[in-house]
């Protein structure tokens, strides 16, 4: 089977002038790149030319050479990012909506249920003689008993068996399926390329066009009764419908904006999750008529809040993807503000025993930077001690974004990470 040719892998916010050209008309094409744009916003798969570009995020800190399950567990994660999202479109008008998740989803689904179960293969009920189930009220109406010790005795039984049809239209049409994924999608479902499958090679082509196809399955699945059966017949034809009509095979899956992934990856792989957004202090606005109303929909919500075990100790943490390599490129007045805040509502919740730390943690293997204080301006600070004690520090943290993204996948936890936010305290 052909499959994409060559793969070749990027980050996430380079600048647009390092990529290649045929590369970035393929973004522009998509409406990925704009204009006024220095740097390429995208994180995730897209074709070329019949080759791959993968985009991964920003400062992931790959050797070129070892980026071979970079793709696969970055579309994993997007994948899994996708399923637990109450919807994938939510996002949208920020641009963090994943781009092609349906159509991915409905991928993964199909391969993955290859995986466990096989090719499709029709069950066909037979009717036997003394091979079989007993159809008894058959048995007993066609055939003739004979008296034994008073009792009747059947020589012959009327039975029944079913077996199954491995070559049936509906397996030729799930075979053809699975090799286009496995053609155009192989190195993002399993990892890597040049797969081999001799039960799809063996199967000959279905019969007909895309239109006889669907309405062969739809005719198949009034048939079919097991889930099954019905969930995949369901997906095939849907994934016929999405093909029909389209003139190429090109491929588009990832998000704009990564930041929304990089803050759920980072909930759920820290270790010591603490709930507490629904806790946290709202707005009431007073009213000519000296009611105060509630807006908890505008209410505080932090990224995450960890615990250190049963101890009094909670850390607030906000994801950010920045590039964070130098103050420049580090979060501003606002974000360090709101931290502020956040800090301040936790520790009116926990009372005054407990110990309530502020954290930033940006994507990168190398810690560029230590803390963010607050000081007088104008005025040279050399020490923690010439800063303002009125604010408190947020320390930095830095994490390697392909190990999150395959703790992630593997639904693990980042214990070095959780352990060292309690430890720069």
């Amino acid at each position: 089977m052909k499959q994409k040719n060559n793969i070749k892998y990027f980050s996430d916010r380079s600048f647009i002038n390092s990529i290649p050209h045929e590369i970035v008309e393929a973004l522009r094409s998509h409406g990925l790149v704009a204009p006024d744009m220095f740097k390429i916003y995208f994180c995730g798969v897209i074709s070329y030319d019949d080759n791959i570009a993968v985009f991964l995020p920003r400062n992931h800190g790959i050797n070129e050479g070892k980026e071979a399950e970079s793709g696969y567990y970055l579309l994993q994660a997007l994948h899994k990012y996708f399923q637990t999202k109450e919807s994938g479109l939510n996002d949208q008008e920020n641009g963090d909506h994943f781009i092609g998740g349906r159509a991915f989803s409905l991928i993964v689904n199909l391969f993955n249920d290859y995986q466990l179960n096989g090719l499709y293969a029709r069950r066909v009920k037979e009717h036997t003689i003394n091979s079989g189930k007993v159809n008894w009220p058959r048995t007993i109406a066609r055939n003739t008993p004979y008296p034994s010790n008073g009792k009747p005795i059947y020589l012959d039984l009327i039975t029944s068996r079913s077996r199954y049809i491995t070559n049936c239209e509906t397996a030729k049409i799930h075979a053809q399926v699975i090799r286009e994924l496995l053609s155009h999608y192989g190195f993002l479902l399993l990892g890597k390329q040049n797969i081999i499958d001799e039960e799809l090679e063996r199967l000959e082509k279905p019969l007909g066009e895309k239109k006889q196809q669907i309405k062969y399955l739809e005719r198949e699945l009034r048939l079919s009764y097991s889930e099954r059966d019905i969930f995949l017949i369901k997906g095939l034809i849907q994934y016929i419908k999405d093909k029909k009509g389209q003139t190429s095979s090109d491929i588009l899956i990832g998000v704009r904006k990564f930041h929304s992934v990089w803050e759920a990856m980072l909930d759920e792989c820290l270790v010591g999750k603490y709930v507490v957004n629904h806790k946290l202090p709202i707005p009431y606005y007073q009213t000519n008529n000296n009611e105060f109303v509630a807006v908890s929909k505008k209410g505080q919500r932090t990224d995450t809040v960890i615990q250190k075990g049963n101890e009094k100790r909670f850390a607030v943490i906000d994801a950010k993807y920045y590039d964070a390599k130098s103050p420049q490129t580090a979060p501003g007045w606002p974000d360090i503000v709101k931290q502020l805040f956040y800090q301040q509502a936790v520790s009116i919740l926990e009372g005054e025993d407990a110990k309530i730390s502020n954290h930033f943690v940006f994507p990168g293997d190398l810690a560029e930077l230590k803390s963010a204080h607050i000081g007088k301006r104008n005025k040279k600070i050399e020490a923690i001690n010439d800063c303002l004690s009125q604010y408190e520090p947020i320390y930095c943290h830095y994490q390697s974004p392909m190990e999150l993204i395959s703790a992630y996948v593997k639904n693990t936890k980042l214990e070095l990470l959780s352990s060292e936010i309690f430890l720069s305290t």
